[in-house]
């Protein structure tokens, strides 16, 4: 079974390759208010799904009115960061907002993509055994 450090660094990995990608093609396209969104918004969600393992990791230790408590603060620790990050790409004229948002987005839509692939090659593989 895989930790929670492992688990973080894997989706960190794969949300930080494509977020590469699609800033050098923003680059090439010299959409410079793009790249910095994306980076910023990249950065802010790697560092959220740190604070997230980590804090999943803390909580497991402790008693369960204390793990309720403690997540419930980290939580509102990490919603008040996400509502930092995007009032400064709200504000600051050379980060595009919404890339910044796509950033913040993108481990969820690596979790879901990776789910995705792989209920679509558990359903090929099956089919083909009994095909």
């Amino acid at each position: 079974m895989k930790t929670s450090e492992t688990i973080w660094i894997q989706i960190s990995m794969t949300c930080i390759k494509i977020s590469l990608v699609v800033m050098v093609v923003l680059f090439i396209r010299q959409d410079y208010p793009a790249v910095v969104g994306l980076l910023l918004g990249t950065v802010a969600a790697v560092v959220k799904f740190y604070f997230l393992a980590n804090s999943l990791t803390k909580s497991m230790e402790m008693s369960s009115s204390k793990a309720s408590t403690y997540s419930y603060t980290r939580y509102i620790m990490r919603q008040v960061f996400t509502a930092g990050v995007l009032i400064v790409a709200v504000f600051v004229d050379s980060i595009n907002f919404f890339w910044a948002v796509g950033g913040i987005l993108l481990p969820q839509a690596v979790i879901v993509g990776g789910q995705v692939y792989e209920s679509i090659k558990a359903y090929l593989k099956l089919s083909r055994k009994t095909g």
